[in-house]
C-alpha cells in the first residue's frame, strides 16, 4: 500500500511579484502533484517546480502556465531528489494574484 500526503505550502498568499514557496522535504515519495490555484481575478501565470538537493540550489524540472481564465493548474512530476519548490511569476501590482499550493506527494 502506498503511502500519501497532502500538503498547503502557500495558502491565500497574495502576490505581485515573483514568488517562490519554502523548500519543502519530499526524499521519501515516488511522485509528487502540485496543484495551483488563484481565487479571483489574477493575470496568466507562469508556474514551475524546482527540485534541489539541498535546499538552496535550484534546478527546473517541469512548468505550465495558469491562464486567466483557469482557476486551479495542477503539475505532475517524477524522479526527483529530496527538495521541491513552486516559483509562481507574472503578476505584478497592478495585477495581482492570491494562490494557494497544494503538495501531494506518494511513495
Amino acid at each position: 500500500m502506498q503511502t500519501t500526503n497532502t500538503s498547503v505550502i502557500a495558502r491565500r498568499v497574495k502576490i505581485s511579484d515573483d514568488y517562490a514557496t519554502l523548500p519543502y522535504e519530499a526524499g521519501w515519495a515516488n511522485e509528487a502533484v502540485t496543484f495551483v490555484q488563484a481565487e479571483g481575478d489574477h493575470p496568466d501565470l507562469a508556474i514551475a517546480v524546482e527540485v534541489s538537493p539541498d535546499g538552496i540550489n535550484w534546478i527546473r524540472r517541469t512548468g505550465g502556465t495558469l491562464a486567466a481564465s483557469q482557476q486551479i493548474v495542477d503539475l505532475p512530476l517524477a524522479q526527483f531528489g529530496n527538495w521541491l519548490r513552486v516559483v509562481i511569476t507574472g503578476a505584478t501590482s497592478e495585477q495581482p494574484a492570491r494562490v494557494l499550493v497544494h503538495l501531494n506527494l506518494k511513495g
